[in-house]
């Protein structure tokens, strides 16, 4: 889809004798070189890459920043209090059935779990679900009010340490919040069993309804989100990383609503 990018007057370069910020760079999903800058938002500047039309954050957040803003405060949640979390259970529930055969007395995870809700839902189907999320005050609340399923507070790469492994990876609005698209993929490739499956749901950058003028997208939203993938782009990434192209559901609005399956060793 072409997009309709806003001008940009470089605030230095050769006549200030200082290097420009905007200079280009390496696309962290394709590795060409020659990402170049797109716009600014929020006080962030964004680089798409002409070979593979990623479009990210350039330079991301540090990780101190990223802890600081999910850690303690992310939407206002504790060990009693989740935003809208009666409505969050009930659409739960509602979700999981479409993935029951993925979960039936299988072993789950929920990557970015949040309050808990989705892998509560897997757990009442007969999965043996487990959560996990850095959100310190979500996960107090998951563990305070879904004692039955297994929750982790942790960074992926201290988590894919532990040698779990799952059947079915469940992780929905994620993978635009991660600094780069290869940790995250390095995680699921390490906990993923051959032939197990991956859901993913993010924003698509390539749908229709996405706006022509982007910098007006809502997803669009530094330090929050971070990354923007297209179909063509996130199956790139998923096959590097030892994934095929299993489901894709259609979707009205502009997300991704993906399912890879992990190749058998």
């Amino acid at each position: 889809m072409t997009t309709h990018l806003p001008p940009h007057t470089p605030s230095a370069g050769p006549e200030s004798g200082l290097a420009s910020p905007h200079t280009p760079t390496e696309c962290p999903l394709c590795r060409a070189q020659g990402a170049a800058f797109a716009f600014s938002k929020n006080g962030y500047d964004l680089f798409r890459c002409p070979d593979c039309d990623f479009l990210f954050v350039h330079p991301y957040p540090d990780v101190a920043t990223l802890r600081a803003f999910y850690e303690t405060t992310y939407r206002g949640a504790s060990a009693d209090f989740y935003p809208k979390a009666f409505s969050r259970r009930w659409r739960a529930g509602w979700r999981s059935l479409q993935f029951l055969p993925y979960v039936w007395r299988k072993d789950v995870l929920d990557f970015g779990c949040g309050g808990g809700f989705m892998a509560e839902a897997f757990s009442r189907l007969g999965a043996r679900a487990a959560g996990l999320d850095i959100s310190q005050n979500s996960i107090a609340y998951a563990k305070r009010h879904f004692p039955q399923t297994s929750f982790y507070c942790e960074e992926s790469t201290t988590f894919r340490q532990r040698g779990l492994t799952f059947d079915f990876i469940f992780s929905s609005e994620v993978l635009e919040h991660v600094a780069g698209p290869n940790e995250f993929m390095q995680t699921l490739a390490a906990i993923t069993r051959p032939n197990g499956f991956v859901y993913i749901s993010a924003p698509d950058i390539g749908h229709p309804a996405v706006p022509q003028d982007l910098p007006s997208w809502t997803d669009i939203c530094p330090p929050e989100h971070l990354q923007f993938f297209n179909h063509r782009n996130l199956c790139l990434i998923f096959e590097r990383y030892g994934f095929t192209l299993h489901k894709t559901m259609k979707n009205l609005t502009p997300a991704h609503s993906v399912i890879f399956r992990r190749k058998s060793a």
